[in-house]
């Protein structure tokens, strides 16, 4: 069976589609407030565009120091820019900074049907698309404003310029989009160091080997990426890593009573294991309620029965999608490894949100062989699709956002605009003492309708300090 028949078909669009437009709905009711991250973000945006310089002073730069720049945090350039200019148009609510997550996401779905169009056929855009709409962990961060949250739909699409030709343009695309992507998250960068390399052999397979487009593509890529490499060597942006790596000797020293480094690999090992247990992938995801509902794991329900047909044995030997298909492995395990390098908070969907994307097309190549081998197949993703989507969108809806009420800072905003509307700014702040000044900063601007200047003062003149 080369296609479903069309009724199916049809079925599977309007999901596809349905879980598009549902990206956008209620986007400050789930997840609920306004997680102290998404603000201090917002912040850097609002104050740009008034001041031309980040929440901190900094005028137009590449990384936006982060909460008085304490624990060595930074907001990235590829994120705040464009963010900025999206705001102007619709606005600084909590809805209009996520919604350009929700917009990144669908042009990262659109990705993902190019890609696999590309790669395979229509039917394998098709279903790449539609396993992208129904992934939890795609759709968790497509809800999010925060930087990971383009991360997805830059590897996407710089995958996709990478393959497409030897035309200068597309590497010099290719190039761009994925220092981009390392500018964007820093995970990604650990993850590029496996992809790439796989990536270029697929290439060369697929082909061969074109000196042109390989130096136009390395020269875009260390040009955009050299500020990056610049400063993480010199450790200007290396402050958060270093705080929550799983080499940090004094974290090695109170756990393996010695630094050594191999005792790093000890833990990263641990820390991979957590992040491909089946509580992690198929039932709960990572314990931290802003990485998703903990109702599903990080797979959604068309990559677990792509599983069950591999098991089947959908995929032949001399599949057409077997070269790909181990680019993607490299993709998502090399996510999962950048992830487990991290101690804390382990496993992680958000560190890992990276391989997301790779785990989308790999289950889509097998749904594809799928389709070709078992007659059933078209209905049993058609059923497992629909009942997924229903059952997650309760979830998320429904459940998710009272669950996820504390740790999103909820109270925060229900703070801000019970005071800060009358003017009450004094009481605004006693109330939420302990909080980041960044957090706050965003809702005496917004709710407070105080310019950057002036909500900055308002907190120097309460003796505020970050705690």
């Amino acid at each position: 069976m080369a296609t479903p028949p069309r009724s199916l078909f049809f079925c599977l669009l309007v999901l596809a589609l349905l879980m598009i437009v549902v990206r956008f709905v209620a986007l400050d009711v789930a997840p609920p407030g306004f997680f102290i991250d998404e603000a201090a973000g917002a912040a850097n945006v609002l104050c740009l565009r008034e001041t031309g310089a980040g929440e901190l002073g900094d005028r137009w730069p590449l990384f936006f120091a982060a909460y008085d720049r304490t624990f060595g945090a930074f907001f990235t350039a590829p994120y705040v820019y464009p963010v900025a200019a999206w705001t102007a148009v619709f606005g600084d609510s909590v809805a209009a900074f996520r919604a350009f997550s929700a917009f990144v996401s669908v042009l990262g779905l659109a990705g993902l049907f190019a890609l696999g169009s590309l790669i395979g056929d229509r039917l394998l855009g098709w279903l790449c698309l539609l396993v992208g709409a129904l992934s939890p962990t795609l759709f968790q961060f497509a809800r999010i404003a925060w930087d990971p949250a383009i991360l997805p739909a830059l590897l996407v699409w710089a995958t996709f310029f990478a393959l497409r030709s030897n035309r200068l343009r597309d590497a010099a695309m290719g190039g761009l989009l994925f220092a981009l992507a390392a500018h964007a998250y820093p995970p990604a960068r650990a993850q590029l160091i496996a992809l790439l390399p796989a990536l270029a052999l697929f290439k060369w397979r697929r082909a061969g080997f074109d000196a042109r487009f390989a130096v136009a593509f390395a020269v875009v890529l260390a040009i955009v990426a050299a500020p990056l490499v610049y400063q993480t060597l010199t450790g200007a942006l290396q402050g958060r890593f270093r705080a929550i790596s799983a080499f940090a000797p004094e974290f090695l020293k109170q756990h393996y009573g010695s630094s050594n480094p191999l005792y790093g690999l000890v833990a990263m090992a641990k820390n991979l294991y957590w992040h491909l247990t089946p509580k992690y992938l198929f039932f709960r995801g990572d314990n931290n309620l802003r990485h998703g509902t903990q109702l599903t794991g990080v797979l959604g329900g068309l990559e677990i029965l792509a599983l069950v047909f591999l098991l089947l044995g959908a995929v032949r030997f001399k599949s057409r999608f077997l070269s790909f298909g181990a680019v993607c492995l490299v993709g998502y395990l090399a996510a999962d490894l950048a992830s487990a390098a991290t101690r804390d908070l382990t496993p992680n969907a958000l560190r890992a949100i990276g391989g997301a994307p790779f785990a989308v097309m790999l289950a889509a190549m097998i749904l594809r062989e799928a389709v070709d081998r078992f007659r059933a197949a078209p209905v049993a993703i058609t059923i497992v699709a629909w009942v997924f989507a229903g059952y997650f969108l309760w979830a998320y809806f429904v459940k998710y956002p009272a669950s996820a009420h504390d740790v999103f800072n909820a109270s925060l905003g229900e703070s801000a605009r019970a005071t800060l509307p009358a003017g009450n700014w004094q009481a605004f702040l006693a109330q939420n003492r302990g909080t980041l000044s960044s957090a706050l900063h965003y809702h005496l601007m917004v709710e407070g309708h105080q310019s950057c200047l002036e909500s900055e003062a308002r907190l120097r003149d309460a003796g505020w300090t970050a705690p």
